[in-house]
Formats: structure tokens, sequence, C-alpha cells
């Protein structure tokens, strides 16, 4: 009797496995032919290790001649921006400001999208910030996350319409020869300051979204940046207590979910640059994620083709006397 009962419950185990695994085997994304169908047009794809390292990648894509997308798609948990900075007249780009040199560089360059993570749009407390104006700061050189000179920013704005279901689309200016880079506010004092004449600028419009929010590209012309922050450490930002802290599975599923949101926005792009960004994520999570960049090049039917970079990882240096001095002579100083 007693052994009957022990196959009886053996049986109903075996039973459970196989259910879950035909489950699991039903439900598991086919990343293959979502990888391959993203990547069809690609012709230069790189793993490396710091974000400002992209542009070594796009520097390479210049020599090797191909063309600089109009577009560039940024999935980061940081904007990667800083504003009033002069960036390339104070040294090479580190990894928080690498997208000002990008944009000042590369005149073909009209729009920027920064994807941001959804833990991190529908953060209340990040939404605050997102929602603060950095007027009263703009003579830090201050990173640039959510609105920069709009005064009186309504927060429910983000509360209520965060930016999962809606992009917020702002009009920027940057210095073609230094990097810095401002929001330009029609009728604002400030512009005098910030956009002194004699310079050349260049607009660029910069649309902060979701995945859900980032619209279809059918036909458009992409260079895609991904920084794995965006799916390990997903907006918390420390380098010893992150706030979320993903499973493996989760690892993959983020990654998977990055590629199957551009294959549903018809996002085939030209350019792509994986970056790991140590400093920003658990070290449990680095060889996955190492793991990761390589499957997706190997699926591309790529090569990891650039061996050496110029740049590495750096802190920001803040240089801006010269526009502290004509800030408070001009008695725009709060």
């Amino acid at each position: 009797m007693e052994k009957l009962k022990l196959v009886g419950i053996s049986f109903i185990v075996f039973l459970l496995i196989i259910c879950a695994f035909v489950f699991n085997k039903s439900n598991t994304p086919d990343t293959v032919s979502v990888i391959r169908e993203v990547t069809e047009n690609t012709k230069l794809i790189d793993a490396n290790t710091d974000h400002n390292q992209v542009l070594d990648v796009a520097e390479y894509a210049q020599k090797n001649g191909l063309e600089i997308p109009p577009i560039l798609i940024n999935f980061d948990t940081h904007s990667d921006m800083y504003l009033n900075y002069p960036v390339i007249k104070y040294g090479a780009a580190g990894v928080e400001n690498w997208i000002n040199e990008y944009l000042a560089k590369y005149p073909e360059v009209k729009e920027l999208y920064w994807v941001m993570p959804k833990e991190e749009a529908h953060n209340l407390p990040l939404q605050t910030f997102f929602a603060e104006d950095c007027y009263d700061y703009i003579i830090m050189g201050t990173g640039m996350y959510g609105n920069a000179m709009i005064k009186n920013m309504n927060l429910l704005k983000f509360v209520f319409n965060p930016l999962t279901r809606n992009a917020y689309t702002q009009n920027f200016v940057i210095d073609t020869k230094t990097g810095s880079l401002n929001e330009y506010i029609k009728g604002n004092e400030i512009n005098k300051i910030l956009f002194p004449k004699g310079r050349k600028y260049k607009k660029i419009k910069i649309i902060t979204c979701t995945e859900n929010t980032l619209p279809d590209m059918t036909g458009k012309r992409v260079f895609l940046s991904i920084d794995a922050d965006y799916v390990s450490n997903s907006g918390f930002d420390t380098t010893d207590d992150f706030a979320i802290y993903k499973t493996p599975q989760g690892i993959d599923a983020g990654f998977y979910s990055i590629f199957k949101t551009l294959k549903n926005k018809n996002i085939k792009p030209e350019i792509i640059s994986m970056s790991l960004s140590p400093q920003y994520l658990p070290k449990g999570h680095h060889n996955q994620v190492q793991n990761i960049f390589e499957y997706v090049i190997k699926i591309s039917e790529h090569q990891d083709e650039i061996l050496n970079y110029t740049r590495k990882y750096s802190e920001a240096q803040n240089h801006l006397s010269e526009i502290y001095n004509k800030l408070d002579k001009a008695g725009l100083l709060f």
C-alpha cells in the first residue's frame, strides 16, 4: 500500500514537472527572431564598458564610412546630459555628459529620445524631481533631469500623466563648439547669458519617454544606445545601495523587453552601442550582462569590432567661473 502511495505521489510530481516545462516552453519569448528582426539593418554593433565610449563607437563608424543617423535613442537610468556645461572646451566628456559632445559634434543629429525605466517614471519622489526646474541652479552646470527652464511646472502633470502615458518633449539649443546645452524658453531674460551672440548653435529636440510612449519609427534612421543600468538598477542611483536588485530572470526579461519594444515600434537601428556601466550595477549582475551583450552580437551575426577605446569612466568637473561671473555682472544670480 505504501509503495502504491509513493508511486502515485511520484507520478503526480512527474506530471507537474512536465506541465511546468510545457507552460514555460510555450511562454518563452522568441528572443532569436526578435533580435534578428531588430538588427537586420544594423551595420555596426559594439559592447563596451563605460557609457562615454559611445563616442568612440560614433568615431569608429565615421572612419569606416558609416553615416551618423539623425535620431539617437538612449535606454538609460540617467539623461547623460549636463546643462550649462562646456564639456568640449574643458576636456573629454565623461559618462555623465557624453551626449553633450555627441550632439555638438554631429550636425546630422536632430532628435534624442531618452527612454527612462518605468520604475523611475512611476516613482513619486523622482517625479517631483523631474517636474522641478533647474533655473536656480543653472550656474552650477547641473545634470539634466526632466524640466530645465520652465518655472512653476505642475507636478500633477507627471503624477496623473506619467511618462508611461505621455512623452515629454523639450526644445534645446547646444553650442556646437563647447557642447554647452540649455533649454530655450522664448522671452526668458537669461537667454542673453546662456546663448550669447556670435556663437554657432544647433537646435535639438529632446523627448523623455518610456518604452510605452516611445513612438513608431518606421523608416527612420536610428543610433541605439543601451546602458545596462536601465535594466539592472532602473532609476535608483547609488553604487552601494540599490533599491531594485533584480533577479537573473528579471535582467533577462528587461533586455528582452527592450528588443521587443524596438520590434513593436519598427525601430531598426543602423548602429548599436551597449554599455556595461559597472559603477552603476551590482557586481553580481556584471557577468550576466556581459553574456547578454555577447548573445545579442552573436544573434545579430556581427562581430564586436572595436577593441580599443580612448574614453574611460570619469567624474564631471565644474569649470564654470566664466559663466558665473557673467551672470553675477548681469544681476542674474539668485
